[in-house]
């Protein structure tokens, strides 16, 4: 397939996509006034519809450059069963609850609303880990466990399409599955049920294939493979604190926190994939470290100060906060540059090192008068700090 017809068919499926999250946003507005759809609101709806654009889009400008890599089909196809399941479920919504009787197919609409996204958001996280970043399976062996997961998220979806009972998707949840076999009960349930586990293990072969393929990595896939870890890492990260007490599971910030991390996995891989700014991912890996623990620092140390203050002072006296935000800024830049210091000494030995040493050779400079021993001194410090393959030195002498 040329570059420009795969680049048609990407932006086409890109603008269906697209297409189909309008659609949802408007019956999201729509069904403003229908009754348990949760606490999320419109707002809600339409940044989470607009999260899930990154697949197709990161898809539609990666089949565009490189046709061959399949990781970019599938950002490109994942973005339509989202968006159908948006639209689907906002036909049923109308036609049940804002509207009775308005919308024909309506009880069909919560159906396929209440299951279609599942395939998309299993499949996708396994199927990364096997193929990113070119497209392939670390080596033949490792085909098996596509196929598996394949096999296990049509097992699933067949499970969750066509099991006899109520919807399980409110505000659905009283209306009977329009497609549920009752006669084949149990057998449905066995399979999702086997579905489930064999998605499980093969999520966790996948995650074994990333792994190999880092171990022996190097160069650029290495940039490219520190590019995903680090979104996955911040996608986990965002799930734990999502159900930590501080949010709760149901909590709409929690969600949504959980909704960006996820839009965020195809932005980056679509950036380690083209190779637009590769080697940057190091700088981002390192201020996250620091910023991060800084954060975490300082509301420790913000909520330490402000009840001992409060002891000390008074309970409603507003002076403790003033005297806890002072403290947390004078200790902003001391405790940023130890953190710095410690991430650094910790995950970034190299480059920790090559500063312990131009510090030390700068001493050195100020007191050094000798020319020979400078030059030597010189070359020494380019070769720890630099590790060139050849290091020379030419001083030009006065007349």
């Amino acid at each position: 397939m040329s570059a420009r017809t795969a680049a048609r068919i990407g932006w086409s499926l890109c603008a269906f996509a697209t297409l189909l999250v309008v659609i949802s946003i408007v019956f999201s507005v729509l069904n403003g006034d229908v009754p348990d759809q949760g606490d999320y609101g419109t707002a809600f709806d339409a940044i989470s519809a607009v999260a899930l654009l990154a697949f197709p889009v990161v898809g539609a400008v990666v089949v565009s450059r490189h046709p061959g890599n399949l990781v970019g089909w599938l950002f490109c196809v994942v973005g339509i069963p989202f968006g159908i399941s948006g639209v689907a479920y906002g036909w049923g919504a109308y036609g049940l609850f804002a509207h009775p009787g308005a919308l024909p197919g309506a009880e069909w609409g919560a159906w396929l609303g209440s299951w279609l996204f599942a395939p998309s958001l299993f499949a996708v996280p396994a199927l990364l880990f096997l193929l990113f970043p070119d497209g392939r399976p670390p080596s033949a062996r490792w085909r098996p466990v596509a196929w598996l997961v394949l096999a296990s998220v049509a097992a699933t979806t067949i499970g969750s399409a066509l099991m006899p009972g109520r919807l399980t998707e409110p505000p659905f949840k009283g209306i009977e599955n329009p497609a549920g076999v009752e006669a084949a009960g149990g057998a449905i349930e066995a399979v999702s049920f086997a579905g489930f586990f064999a998605l499980f293990i093969g999520i966790l072969l996948g995650a074994g294939a990333l792994i190999a393929r880092f171990r022996r990595s190097r160069g650029d896939e290495r940039e490219q493979l520190k590019w995903f870890a680090a979104a996955g890492a911040m996608f986990a990260l965002a799930v734990i604190v999502a159900i930590s007490p501080w949010f709760g599971s149901s909590d709409t910030n929690g969600q949504l926190l959980i909704l960006l991390t996820f839009a965020a996995i195809p932005i980056a891989a679509g950036v380690a994939i083209l190779k637009y700014r590769l080697y940057d991912i190091d700088r981002v890996i390192n201020r996250a470290l620091v910023y991060g623990a800084l954060t975490a620092t300082l509301a420790a140390g913000y909520l330490g100060c402000v009840l001992l203050a409060q002891l000390v002072i008074g309970a409603e006296s507003g002076l403790a906060v003033a005297i806890s935000t002072l403290a947390m800024a004078a200790l902003f830049r001391p405790a940023r540059a130890r953190i710095q210091a410690a991430v650094d000494r910790r995950f970034y030995r190299r480059r920790y090192d090559a500063a312990v040493t131009l510090e030390a050779f700068g001493a050195r400079l100020r007191e050094q008068l000798d020319l020979d021993a400078l030059g030597a001194d010189l070359r020494g410090v380019v070769q720890d700090t630099v590790q060139p393959a050849h290091v020379s030195l030419w001083l030009r002498r006065p007349r």
